[in-house]
């Protein structure tokens, strides 16, 4: 059975966010699971570091 390309993308995120010790994904849609990357990374960011301030 082929994939089609929204279930890649989505199959993408969830490995991401697995990386990243997240496994609540079962149900999430597509647009939630790339929010919720999104904001996993933000938080990721070390402010302290002068390249960072803006944040």
């Amino acid at each position: 059975m082929k994939l089609s390309e929204l279930d890649m993308k989505k199959n993408f995120f969830i490995e991401q966010l697995h990386k990243r010790n997240f496994y609540q994904t079962e149900g999430l849609t597509y647009n939630e699971l790339k929010h919720k990357l999104a904001t996993i990374k933000a938080m990721e960011i070390d402010i302290s570091k002068d390249e960072n301030k803006f944040f």
